[in-house]
């Protein structure tokens, strides 16, 4: 049958429960197929007798703490200003570590911020060991250490969970390089492309206020071999469309 504390977890805490061999899912679907049918449970304990359980509790996320890597729940609360851990439902695994809990329903990174050794587990990516399940290394249990409601996610740690949020950052191009590029396009114009290529870079520098480069233009456009005419047409064409002249 399913382990007692698993059940609690399931009628206290409105958890969902799947089977899973150690601590990985065995099941198509992995933690999709968590339920909090009793029945189905039963059935699956009888399928699977001994396996441990993957536990789901939905708007709830996990601090991981995993003391052989320098996790350390108590380091972690005093960096935000808490003198001791608040009170929430706290889960020891049976490597030592623990599982902390709390009420978050936003998005999460995978790992705590500045704190190595803590791992954020999120109901909508993945679960946790549940309580009464044997940890396959050690074979200890893992147990609930502080029966408490779980509390909501103090606001302190919001910077440590919540991903970074990716601001771009303004792109400034240097107006020498600019026209740069533009004589480069119209120097490696080639046939029937030379008059258009040659037509858009002048309108391009003209509606930079950019007239300077327009010499430069010119004498990559006749090292393609567009005559001086078709440049003149082309320079005529450029400064009607764009509304300014050569000064």
């Amino acid at each position: 049958m399913v382990h007692p504390e698993a059940i609690r977890m399931l009628i206290e805490f409105t958890a969902a429960l799947f089977p899973i061999e150690g601590k990985k899912a065995f099941l198509g679907g992995g933690f999709h197929n968590a339920t909090r049918d009793r029945d189905a449970l039963n059935r699956l304990a009888r399928k699977y007798p001994g396996c441990n359980w993957g536990l789901i509790i939905a708007g709830v996320i996990w601090l991981d703490e995993d003391p052989r890597n320098g996790g350390n729940l108590e380091e972690v609360f005093k960096s935000v200003g808490f003198q001791q851990l608040p009170e929430t439902l706290i889960v020891r695994t049976g490597s030592g570590g623990r599982h902390m809990a709390f009420r978050y329903d936003g998005k999460i990174r995978g790992k705590l911020d500045r704190h190595p050794g803590i791992d954020l587990k999120s109901w909508r990516t993945g679960y946790t060991v549940a309580p009464g399940s044997t940890h396959p290394e050690t074979g200890k249990l893992y147990r609930i250490e502080r029966d408490l409601p779980i509390a909501p996610l103090p606001q302190e740690l919001l910077p440590l969970v919540t991903p970074p949020v990716y601001k771009p950052s303004p792109v400034t191009v240097n107006p020498e390089r600019r026209s740069d590029g533009l004589v480069r396009k119209v120097a490696e114009a080639v046939g029937g492309g030379r008059n258009q290529i040659t037509f858009w870079a002048l309108c391009r520098a003209l509606e930079r206020g950019s007239s300077s480069v327009v010499p430069e233009i010119r004498d990559a456009a006749l090292s393609t071999g567009l005559t001086e005419g078709e440049f003149e047409t082309c320079l005529r064409s450029a400064q009607r469309t764009a509304g300014r002249r050569v000064g």
